[in-house]
C-alpha cells in the first residue's frame, strides 16, 4: 500500500504535502481523539525537525510523524511524535515503516541518539514492542494520560 516515505523539513515539503500533513494530524488528534488543542506548533517549522510522510503510489498521505533533537533530563535525544495513520491504512504496515524511518534517523552512524517519545498510556505496550521502555511517571496532557518512553 505504501509507495514511499518522505523525510523532509517543513520548508522542503510542497504546500499540498503540508496541507495533507496538518489535515491528517487534526483529523486524528483533534477530531477522532476529541482533544481540542493547538495541533500546529513552532516545532513543526524548526529547521532541525524532520517530518515523515508515508504516501501511497497516488501521493495520498497515509501516515505522518516527526523527529527533532531535544534534551530530556540533560540527555540529548531525538524526539518522535505527532505519529498518526489514516484509519484505512491501519494494520497495513504503514505505521511500522514510519517507525523504522524514525529508527534510521536516530541510529545514524554519525550521530546515534536515543529515540524518545511520550506515549498515550494505552499505547505503552505498542511502543514497548518497538523496544521503548518507560522512563518516567505518567502525566496528564490535555486530559489524556501519557507516559514518557525511550529506546536506546
Amino acid at each position: 500500500m505504501t509507495d514511499s516515505i518522505t523525510v523532509a523539513s517543513l520548508h522542503e515539503l510542497s504546500p499540498l504535502q503540508v496541507h495533507a500533513l496538518y489535515k491528517l494530524r487534526v483529523d486524528i488528534f483533534v477530531h477522532e481523539q476529541q482533544v481540542p488543542y493547538a495541533e500546529i506548533d513552532d516545532t513543526d517549522a524548526a529547521a532541525t525537525t524532520r517530518h515523515l510522510l508515508a504516501t501511497d503510489d497516488s501521493g495520498a498521505v497515509l501516515g505522518v510523524g516527526r523527529v527533532y533533537p531535544s534534551t530530556i533530563d540533560g540527555e540529548e535525544v531525538l524526539q518522535f511524535g505527532r505519529f498518526a495513520v489514516t484509519p484505512a491504512a491501519r494494520g497495513t504496515g504503514v505505521a511500522r515503516r514510519i517507525m523504522e524511518q524514525a529508527f534510521q534517523l536516530a541510529d545514524a552512524p554519525s550521530t546515534p541518539l536515543p529515540l524518545y517519545l511520550t506515549a498515550q498510556k494505552p499505547l505503552t505496550d505498542y511502543y514497548g514492542g518497538y523496544g521503548f521502555d518507560v522512563c518516567g511517571p505518567q502525566y496528564d496532557d490535555e486530559g489524556v494520560p501519557h507516559v514518557p518512553m525511550i529506546r536506546r
